[in-house]
């Protein structure tokens, strides 16, 4: 009998708040990288003219600011 979990769409995790700091700095980075500032980025984004591998970026994004208070 196997003990392994079950992942499941109805599993929810719950995040510290150090957790999303550290996830949003790794964010951030990424999107400096990418565009060479959180500002250049989400101008970027704005225009709709970025690469589709973006869309998760810019998600993800916008997504830890709305958790963070931001």
């Amino acid at each position: 009998m196997s003990t392994a979990p079950v992942l499941s769409r109805e599993v929810v995790k719950h995040f510290s708040q150090a957790e999303l700091e550290e996830r949003e700095r790794a964010v951030t980075s990424e999107l400096e990288r990418r565009f060479g500032s959180v500002d250049a980025a989400l101008a970027q984004e704005y225009t709709g003219d970025y690469p589709s591998d973006d869309l998760k970026l810019f998600s993800e994004y916008h997504s830890l600011m709305f958790l963070l208070g931001e």
